[in-house]
């Protein structure tokens, strides 16, 4: 018989999906002289493929006999169904010479699921051996009766050649075998049991050190605990601890271990236990508080001793927030209960004292009266502050999945889950600064009122006082410093506190400003009331409050004080701008107030007012040129009416020099003017002007040398133009004014002398 080689022994392969009796879609391919089973990555078996028989019916069935076994399998792809029978081809025309290295591996690594041990593979593979000896000796047999000696004798000499090389690799893997012996005695049964012994042991001690720590050896007398000495509270810390990490390992705990009925029973145990002890806690704590607050009702009880005396109960209250949430909410109440009635107390206390040293006090002591009480309340608020939030943990989410009661971080991604546990914390502490100083706000608000109304500018000093303290400025003790584990300046409960007075204040100055601007009117009335109108009220109360506020305000914000600068100004102008009087000249009225108005502005030195200034500047110029035009008129009216035709004939085309020779404008017409005014005329008339205008103008105005100066300067105007003109159109004819510049300004300044 002649046997040909197929191209499975080369480079290429041949595969066909086939389905075993499950339904299991594997796959069976030729290459390289062998025959591989896989499901999917997973290589199942192998047979050198000289070996195996291949057979398939019409109805899709598929059947190898390899080494005494037979395998079925169906198929119904039609590909698969010409791979099988080229697989089939190839198998029976399969040479029996030398096998490629995969044949060698596929023998080698072909074993059963339970050839675990290497006694028993070595029984299989000789059984095998056996079988395929038989085989040999039926096809040396069948080749014989066929003719094929020459061919069986290179078969032989193939099978002598395959032989020698499994020898020699049977040799290299027993000197691996004795290269690493654990190897082979680790798949021995011994070697599991010893594995399996070992993990029970390590699961054993991790559930022991998880539920039987040594603080928990004693559960039954936890509750029994002294928490009065230090040692009694090391001991009971440590336990509660244990106990917590325990059950909160629960939490993940692998499942087989919660279903061990042992584990259970523990667990049940340790929870009686934390009951038992949480319950302990809870009373000696509001024991301890009642006893502390009772304490603090003392005439001389030291302030705020019960801080260092709580404090070192603090790591329970912790344990207390994350086992028994209840009793930890108990205890915060039975402390808010207790301690606002002591700080209600000692807060009305300072408050009274306060209003009644301000009976007595000068204003200037306002100030410091009002610091008292706010240090006091700063002192007060910042330190329990500081207590609350790290006795009662405030800002620590002890349930949260950060653990062990530590200040959580951020997770990635959490930043909203950390903002909304943020914002929890601040309404927690908002709560509890409102419980514990219920009445500390209407305490503060009912002193600033009755600052109020003890002195005109009390607002103004209490909004600057607590303004300082509010904004950060009021140095040691203020609101905004820093210290104290309670959070940044921002969060702080004194400053939270102030801010509702300060806005309590600032209503209070605004009230005042606005009962100012509201009296504008009646002040203006008054003054018409008056011989003589003079400064209006209002002007020196703004300049006696820009003395007493910038005082004030010197170390605090003053935007406030900057926009009642404004409103009270701005208001002024208009109510001056309105204001009349019987007897004195409006001109009059507004150049007195404006020029005290723009005084004041302009010693302020607000940028704010600087546009205010202008316009009560420009104001006060104007009504001045107004008062000295209406009354100060033209002394020399004649000669002003004649001078003003030559003017008018000159606009018409006269020329200057020729003026004279017109009837209406000779020279005989300009003599017989100036005779009517002689020096002396000129003089009596001015003295006339000068005791009119010294009875418009008041004398706290301070403006009559102003106004007596003006109209000099007037007149001297009128003078000069008048002889320009003169000069001009009668040349050479004598003529002149009676009386020349320098006697004018003598005569003024005599007549100023002479009153």
């Amino acid at each position: 018989m002649k046997l040909e080689e197929t191209s499975v022994y080369g480079d290429s392969a041949i595969s066909a999906e086939v389905f075993n009796a499950s339904g299991r879609q594997q796959r069976l391919s030729a290459e390289g002289g062998s025959l591989t089973l896989s499901e999917g990555n997973a290589r199942l078996r192998s047979w050198p493929l000289h070996v195996v028989r291949i057979k398939t019916d019409t109805s899709g069935g598929v059947s190898i006999e390899a080494g005494g076994e037979t395998l079925t399998w169906s198929c119904t792809d039609e590909r698969s169904r010409i791979a099988l029978a080229q697989m089939a081809q190839a198998a029976h025309s399969a040479p029996v010479g030398p096998p490629s290295d995969a044949a060698l591996a596929a023998l080698l690594e072909d074993a059963e699921p339970d050839d675990t041990d290497a006694e028993r593979r070595v029984k299989r593979l000789g059984e095998r051996l056996a079988r395929l000896d038989a085989l040999n000796v039926g096809g040396m047999l069948a080749a014989a009766t066929e003719g094929g000696g020459a061919q069986l004798a290179t078969r032989l000499e193939a099978g002598s050649a395959a032989g020698a090389a499994l020898s020699a690799r049977l040799s290299r893997l027993e000197a691996l075998t004795r290269a690493a012996p654990a190897a082979l005695h680790a798949r021995s049964g011994a070697a599991r049991a010893d594995a399996a012994a070992r993990a029970l042991l390590v699961e054993l001690h991790e559930i022991y050190e998880w539920l039987d720590a040594p603080a928990l050896r004693d559960l039954d007398s936890l509750s029994e605990i002294s928490l009065a000495s230090t040692e009694g509270r090391a001991r009971a810390l440590s336990a509660a601890e244990a106990l917590r990490n325990a059950l909160r390992g629960e939490r993940t705990a692998a499942p087989a271990r919660l279903r061990l009925g042992a584990v259970r029973e523990r667990l049940r145990r340790l929870e009686r236990a934390r009951d038992a002890l949480a319950a302990a806690l809870a009373r000696h704590l509001n024991n301890a508080l009642i006893h502390l607050a009772n304490e603090a009702h003392a005439p001389a009880a030291p302030r705020r001793r019960h801080h260092a005396d709580l404090q070192p109960y603090a790591p329970f209250m912790r344990w207390l927030k994350d086992m028994d949430e209840k009793a930890h909410d108990g205890l915060v109440k039975v402390y808010v209960g207790t301690w606002s009635r002591v700080y209600e107390r000692e807060v009305h206390a300072a408050c009274e004292s306060a209003r009644a040293a301000l009976a007595h006090a000068p204003p200037e002591r306002i100030d410091d009266l009002l610091d008292e009480v706010l240090t006091l309340v700063e002192t007060v608020c910042n330190a329990e502050q500081d207590f609350c939030t790290q006795f009662f943990h405030l800002d620590v989410d002890v349930k949260g999945e950060a653990g062990d009661g530590e200040r959580s971080e951020k997770s990635d991604g959490g930043e909203r889950a950390e903002a909304r546990r943020a914002a929890g914390a601040a309404g927690e502490a908002r709560r509890l600064r409102a419980d514990l100083f219920p009445a500390l706000e209407h305490e503060l608000v009912a002193l600033v009122a009755h600052v109020e109304r003890h002195e005109p500018y009390g607002a103004m000093r209490a909004l600057a006082c607590v303004g300082r303290r509010v904004l950060g400025e009021g140095g040691e003790g203020g609101a905004g410093g820093e210290g104290g584990a309670g959070g940044a300046g921002e969060a702080r409960w004194a400053r939270a506190a102030l801010a509702a007075v300060a806005v309590a204040a600032k209503r209070g100055a605004d009230r005042a400003v606005a009962d100012r601007l509201a009296a504008l009117p009646d002040a203006v009335k008054q003054a018409a009331r008056k011989p003589k109108c003079g400064i209006l009220s209002f002007i020196p109360e703004l300049e006696e409050m820009s003395a007493v506020c910038e005082e004030i305000f010197a170390r605090g914000r003053r935007a406030d004080l900057d926009r009642w600068y404004l409103s009270l100004a701005t208001a002024m102008l208009r109510a001056i701008q309105q204001a009349e009087h019987p007897r004195t000249p409006r001109a009059v009225v507004q150049l007195e107030n404006y020029h005290r108005l723009h005084a004041c502005v302009s010693a302020l030195r607000v940028p704010a007012l600087d546009a205010l200034r202008r316009d009560a500047k420009a104001r006060y110029a104007d009504a001045l040129r107004h008062y000295v035009t209406q009354y100060f008129g033209r002394p020399l009216e004649k000669l002003a009416q004649f001078f003003e035709g030559v003017g008018e004939a000159v606009a018409a085309g006269v020329r200057e020099d020729e003026v004279c020779y017109r009837a209406a404008f000779s020279k005989h017409e300009l003599r017989r003017l100036l005779a009517l005014y002689p020096a002396h005329e000129v003089r009596k008339s001015l003295h006339r002007l000068y005791r009119t205008v010294e009875k418009h103008l008041s004398e706290e105005g301070g403006l009559l040398q102003v106004v007596w100066r003006a109209m000099q300067e007037e007149f001297i105007a009128q003078h000069v133009a008048l002889q320009a003109r003169i000069a001009a159109c009668y040349p050479g004819a004598g003529l002149a004014l009676p009386l020349s510049t320098q006697d004018i300004l003598d005569a003024f300044s005599d007549i100023a002398r002479e009153h």
